[in-house]
C-alpha cells in the first residue's frame, strides 16, 4: 500500500467529532471512593433468543434499497439469459448474492453459508432463500466472454444513472488510472493461469479506476503471462466516451507499460489529455544532457506554499532519530539518496512507424516533460558517487494549461491506485479467484466490481462526502455492522437500528435521501 502523509491519513480516518455530534457523554472515572479498574469482572449468562428477527447486517439495508431502486435486478435478468430455468433463482439473485457478501466483508464463496442462516437478512432482502454456496459457484462457470461483456454493460449503465445525479461541482474532472497486478494462485489446475514476468504462478488483471473515488471502472481477467498493456487500448475505448458524457475534462494516466500508440491514439479520438511515463531512450537522454541550465527548474513533490503577508511564530516540534539511516551507516550498506531535483521540458515528434501510420500519429509533436535526479550513492559513511538520472513523462497537456512541474505531479499522481488496487485484494476480497475457470474468475471479479460500485454510489448520493475514500474495513464498522431488528410486513420490510451505534443518525439520513430518488 503506497505511504502517505500523517496529515493526509488523519484527513481520510473517519471523524466522530464532525460526522456524530450527538454522542452521550461517558463516564470519566468509576463510581465509588476507592480506586479500582475501569472493567469489572460481572456474571454473564448466555441464552439463545428464539423471538424476533435480529441481524448484524443492518446497513445492507440501504444498499439494497440503492440497488432496487437502480433497476440492478431488471438490468441483468434482461442482459443475462445464462438459466434456462429459474427454480427459484434467477440471474440477479446469483449475482447480488455475490455482490452482497463480498460487500459485508466475505472472503470466499464458502462464507454464504453465513448469511444464507439469518433469518433477519432473509426478511431484509424479501428473499425465502439464499443461493447455496455450491449453487453460487456453479453459477459463475456458466459465463462466456458475451456475458462477461454483458455484465460489465449493466454496471455502466447504472454507473451512468448515478453520475447524473452529482452537482456540476464534482463532474469537472475524471482522471482514470491504468495498471495491471498479479495475483498468485496456487492451484495447479486454475485454468488460465500461468507464470508471470516474477515467475509466479498467477492471473494478472488489468485494472481501470477513477482517481477521484476509487471506483473501479474495468476489472478483466487474463492469464498470468499477458503483458501489463494488452488489451488496454480496446478498453480505453469503451471508457473514454462514457467519462465523456458526464465529465467536463477527462485525464488519463500511466506508468512506462502503457506508453502505447493505440492509447495515445484513443486519447486523441476522444479529446482526453494524458500523461504516460515513458522509457528512457538514448536520444531522449542525449536530448536532456544538451539542455542548458536556465532551461532547468527546481521540483518539489509537494508545490510550495504561497507567500503570506504575515509571518506566524512556527512551533518547533521534536524529532524522532531516524533509526533506519544510523544502523545502515554503521553496518556500512551501499544506499542511494536523492539530493535535488529538477524540471525541464522540451518537443518530441512520435518516430515514424507503421503502427503509428495506422492510428494516424506519425509526424505528432508532443511535450516530454523531464525531471533531473541528483544521486548520491554511498557505502556507509563514505560517498562513492554522485550522478545525474532521468525521468520522462510525454503529455498532450498544453504548456498554458499546465506546467511541467504540475504535469509531473499529475502524472505521480497514479500511484494512489495502488492503493485501490490493496483493497480490491484485501478490503473486499475481490480478487480471490475462487473457481478454477479463467471466466468464472471474470466473473467474481466483476461481482466485485459491482460491490465497489454499491459502496461508492451510496458514498456519492446518500452518505457524508468523506466516505466515498474510505478503506472497507472502515466503512464496514461504520455503515455495515449495525445492529438491526427486521420486521417483515405485506409490503415492506421495517428495519430497527440500534440506537447505541456510533454513525445511526446519518444511516437515517442516508435511508431518507434514498427515498427521494426515483431513477429512470
Amino acid at each position: 500500500m503506497k505511504h502517505t502523509t500523517r496529515t493526509k491519513r488523519i484527513r481520510q480516518r473517519p471523524r466522530p467529532r464532525k460526522i456524530s455530534r450527538h454522542q452521550p457523554q461517558l463516564l470519566c472515572w468509576p463510581e465509588g471512593r476507592t480506586p479500582r479498574p475501569v472493567f469489572r469482572n460481572r456474571q454473564v449468562r448466555v441464552q439463545a433468543q428464539h423471538r424476533g428477527t435480529v441481524t448484524p447486517y443492518g446497513g445492507v439495508s440501504l444498499v439494497h434499497d440503492l440497488a432496487m431502486r437502480l433497476g440492478i435486478d431488471r438490468d441483468l435478468n434482461g442482459s443475462l439469459p445464462l438459466l434456462k430455468m429459474h427454480m427459484p433463482y434467477f440471474e440477479s439473485d446469483h449475482i447480488l448474492t455475490h455482490a452482497y457478501n463480498l460487500y459485508v466483508g466475505g472472503t470466499c464463496i464458502e462464507d454464504i453459508a453465513s448469511l444464507q442462516h439469518i433469518p433477519a437478512l432473509r426478511s431484509l432482502l424479501g428473499a425465502c432463500r439464499i443461493p447455496d454456496p455450491t449453487t453460487a459457484g456453479d453459477f459463475l462457470r456458466r459465463f462466456t466472454p458475451e456475458s462477461l461483456a454483458a455484465f460489465q454493460e449493466v454496471i455502466d449503465k447504472n454507473r451512468e444513472k448515478v453520475w447524473r445525479r452529482l452537482p456540476r461541482k464534482r463532474r469537472e474532472t475524471a482522471t482514470l488510472d491504468m495498471d495491471s497486478t498479479v495475483k498468485e494462485v496456487f492451484g495447479e489446475c486454475k485454468q488460465g493461469a500461468d507464470f508471470s514476468y516474477n515467475g509466479k504462478w498467477s492471473y494478472h488483471p488489468l485494472l481501470f479506476t477513477l482517481a477521484e473515488t476509487h471506483e473501479p471502472l474495468r476489472t478483466i481477467n487474463r492469464p498470468g503471462n499477458t503483458a501489463s498493456a494488452d488489451g488496454s487500448g480496446a478498453a480505453l475505448r469503451e471508457v473514454l466516451p462514457l467519462l465523456g458524457r458526464h465529465f467536463r475534462q477527462v485525464r488519463v494516466r500511466g506508468d512506462s507499460k502503457f506508453y502505447r500508440r493505440e492509447n495515445i491514439a484513443a486519447c486523441e479520438e476522444h479529446r482526453a489529455e494524458f500523461a504516460f511515463v515513458m522509457d528512457g531512450y538514448d536520444v531522449l537522454h542525449t536530448r536532456a544532457e544538451m539542455l542548458p541550465n536556465r532551461a532547468w527548474q527546481p521540483f518539489y513533490a509537494e508545490p510550495p506554499a504561497p507567500a503570506a503577508g504575515r509571518k506566524t511564530p512556527q512551533t518547533t516540534r521534536h524529532k524522532r532519530r531516524r533509526w533506519r539511516q544510523q544502523i545502515v551507516r554503521r553496518r556500512g550498506y551501499t544506499t542511494l539518496h536523492t539530493t535535488n531535483e529538477w524540471v525541464a521540458e522540451l518537443a518530441y515528434t512520435l518516430p515514424k512507424q507503421a503502427l503509428a501510420e495506422s492510428y494516424g500519429l506519425n509526424g505528432r509533436t508532443y511535450r516530454v516533460i523531464v525531471k533531473r535526479q541528483r544521486v548520491e550513492t554511498s557505502e556507509g559513511q563514505k560517498l562513492l558517487l554522485v550522478e545525474d538520472r532521468y525521468r520522462f513523462v510525454i503529455t498532450n497537456i498544453p504548456p498554458g494549461k499546465m506546467d511541467a512541474a504540475e504535469v509531473l505531479r499529475l502524472a505521480h499522481g497514479r500511484g494512489d491506485q495502488e492503493n485501490a488496487i490493496e483493497q480490491l485484494k484485501n478490503g473486499i476480497a475481490a480478487l480471490r479467484m475462487p473457481t478454477g475457470e479463467l471466466l468464472a474468475n471474470g466473473a467474481f471479479l466483476l461481482a466485485g466490481q459491482l460491490a465497489w460500485c454499491l459502496k461508492t454510489w451510496l458514498s456519492l448520493l446518500a452518505l457524508p462526502k468523506e466516505t466515498v475514500r474510505w478503506e472497507w474495513k472502515w466503512f464496514r464498522q461504520a455503515f455495515v455492522y449495525v445492529a438491526a431488528a427486521i420486521t417483515r410486513t405485506a409490503r415492506r420490510a421495517e428495519v430497527r437500528l440500534a440506537g447505541a451505534h456510533r454513525f445511526v443518525e446519518h444511516l437515517v439520513v442516508a435511508a431518507h435521501r434514498l427515498q427521494s430518488f426515483a431513477f429512470p
